[in-house]
C-alpha cells in the first residue's frame, strides 16, 4: 500500500531547505503509523517531505516495513501522539510516547537499500527522518507483546512472557517498547527484579518461545543475573 499524504506547509522555501512542520501539522497531513481504531490509541504520523511518499507494508506480526521516498536530504518527519514526546535510542533507533510515557511505537534505524544508513534527527517538537540517498526503509512496531499469562513455577507465581518476533530480533527501541507495554499490561512486571530479568533474556533467551519473569526473585548484579541465566535466588545474594 502506497500512502501519500496532501500537500501541507512542510514544503521547501527557494534556497533554505524544507520548512520544517509542526507536530500537529504532521499528525494532521500525515500518515498514522498504525490503525489506531485497531491498536486502541494513536501511535503518531509520518508526514513525507513534499515530492515524497511512504510506502507500507504490513508484516503481520504488529509491526510494518515502511519506506519513505524523497529527493535526498530531508526525507520526512515524525511526530508522536498529542502530548507525546520522542526519543532517540543510542542505536540509532526511535521511540514515540504517548501523554502518560508509554512507548506506542517503536522505529528502527533508517537504512537504504544500498546499506547506507539515514538517521532520525530530534527536531522542535518533530523528528526529521534524514536520509542522503533519497530512499530509507525502517521496521515501525506499534504491538511489542503477544501475550503475557501468570502461572506457578518451581517457587512460586511466574508471567510467561511472548514477546512479538520483530521485537526478538529488533532495536533497543523494540525492547523499550516490550517493558513499557508489558509494565502497562501487568503493572507488577515493572518491578526492578522483573524487569532486570526480561532484559536477561533480551540478552540471552531470545529464540526461547516464553520468557518466564517471577517476582519473588531477588534484585542481583548484572553479573549474577547473567550467571544464572536469569534465574537468581536468594542463594545468589
Amino acid at each position: 500500500m502506497v500512502t501519500t499524504p496532501p500537500p501541507s506547509s512542510a514544503g521547501s522555501s527557494a534556497g533554505a531547505g524544507p520548512v520544517v512542520p509542526d507536530a500537529g501539522t504532521v499528525l494532521q497531513d500525515g500518515a498514522p503509523l498504525a490503525d489506531a481504531a485497531r491498536l486502541g490509541h494513536d501511535a503518531g504520523s509520518l508526514l513525507p517531505a513534499d515530492g515524497g511518499g511512504l510506502q507500507v507494508v504490513d508484516q503481520g506480526d504488529g509491526s510494518i516495513l515502511a519506506t519513505a521516498q524523497a529527493p535526498p536530504g530531508t526525507l520526512g518527519w515524525v511526530a508522536p501522539p498529542p502530548g507525546g514526546r520522542v526519543e532517540v535510542q543510542t542505536d540509532g533507533s526511535l521511540t514515540l510516547h504517548d501523554e502518560a510515557g508509554t512507548v506506542v511505537a517503536a522505529l528502527a534505524a533508517p537504512v537504504a537499500a544500498d546499506g547506507t544508513r539515514g538517521a532520525w534527527r530530534p527536531e522542535g517538537d518533530v523528528v526529521a527522518l534524514d536520509g542522503p540517498t533519497g530512499s530509507a526503509s525502517f521496521v515501525v512496531g506499534t504491538v511489542p507483546l503477544e501475550n503475557a499469562t501468570w502461572g506457578e513455577a518451581e517457587g512460586g507465581r511466574s508471567l510467561a512472557v511472548v514477546p512479538a518476533p520483530w521485537v526478538r530480533t529488533g532495536s533497543l527501541a523494540a525492547q523499550q517498547a516490550l517493558a513499557s507495554r508489558l509494565a502497562v499490561a501487568e503493572p507488577e512486571a515493572a518491578s526492578p527484579s522483573m524487569q532486570a530479568q526480561l532484559w536477561c533474556h533480551v540478552l540471552g533467551a531470545r529464540d526461547k518461545a516464553s520468557w518466564n519473569l517471577e517476582p519473588w526473585r531477588p534484585e542481583v548484579g548484572t553479573a549474577t543475573m547473567l550467571t544464572t541465566r536469569c534465574n537468581p535466588t536468594d542463594d545468589d545474594l
